[in-house]
């Protein structure tokens, strides 16, 4: 772990001291927490506008497609993946040669 120096407003630090008394963590711990979950939500900001796909959201977050899916889907952000580029993406899947199994 890597030691890095912040400079924060009175906000920002009356926020990850509340935080860290409600849940009763380091502020340290809970300043990193905001952080990833920023890091998320800053993610999941971009795919609502259409700035980025999946894909690259799935590459960014270091999870697995699927995942994202789900988050997308507890955050109630409904997939850009139309009907038809689901069908198209079978096509393309056929037009793949079979896999080398030995």
């Amino acid at each position: 772990m890597s030691v890095m120096s912040l400079r924060l407003g009175k906000e920002e630090i009356d926020i990850i001291s509340r935080l860290s008394k409600q849940k009763n963590e380091a502020k340290s711990e809970i300043a990193r927490e905001l952080l990833r979950e920023g890091w998320v939500f800053y993610w999941l900001k971009l795919y609502s506008a259409k700035k980025v796909s999946i894909g690259k959201m799935a590459e960014e977050l270091d999870l697995s497609v699927n995942e994202v899916l789900d988050l997308l889907s507890d955050f109630g952000i409904e997939s850009q993946i139309t009907y038809d580029d689901y069908l198209q993406g079978f096509e393309n899947l056929k037009a793949l040669p079979p896999p080398n199994l030995l």
